[in-house]
């Protein structure tokens, strides 16, 4: 029974550090996905997809389709950074970087025409490509391991009721839950 606890024990670590190689795609304002507040503007809307707290990454796929909440936006087309992009944010979109990056990568930016519509407090999150066959985002690191992605969310017109929040949305580990209470 102990032996069994320990298997256990041991897939659950190596299933967290490979998380932890994959990091997040985060949608932000800025090309080092630092800045999660958007605005929604009339007129030309450039939202950016950043691959960020990964050590090194080649390739990630994922969907970012415009939010519901953003009702009166129009999503024009993707800027691709890297010539091997196949797909789109809106279908779903593979990119591959050409060689091993570390973060932050700036992979994609996301053309909307806005009309300043948007409600307060708009959530926009990617999410996994439909084609994945793991059901999550998906990244490749640098020793061609395919792994699962997390996800960091941004607001659309934040207010003081909402404020941008940066932090994982999808997967987290045991560790990074005890560090919230640390003193």
């Amino acid at each position: 029974m102990k032996s069994l606890l320990i298997f256990v024990f041991l897939i659950a670590i190596s299933a967290n550090l490979a998380f932890a190689q994959a990091g997040y795609i985060a949608i932000s304002a800025d090309v080092l996905g630092l800045d999660c507040n958007l605005l929604d503007i009339p007129g030309l809307v450039s939202y950016n997809a950043v691959h960020k707290d990964t050590p090194g990454a080649t390739a990630c796929s994922f969907m970012a389709t415009i939010p519901a909440c953003m009702t009166a936006a129009i999503w024009l087309s993707d800027t691709a950074i890297f010539p091997v992009t196949i797909g789109n944010s809106q279908t779903g979109v593979a990119i591959g970087y050409g060689a091993c990056l570390a973060s932050p990568i700036h992979v994609l930016v996301i053309n909307y025409f806005g009309q300043g519509l948007t409600s307060p407090c708009c959530v926009y999150k990617p999410t996994a490509h439909p084609g994945a066959p793991s059901g999550e985002i998906e990244v490749v690191d640098c020793n061609d391991q395919l792994l699962d992605g997390g996800a960091l969310c941004a607001i659309i017109n934040p207010d003081t009721s909402c404020p941008c929040w940066a932090t994982p949305v999808e997967k987290s580990t045991w560790g990074k839950v005890k560090e919230l209470y640390a003193h």
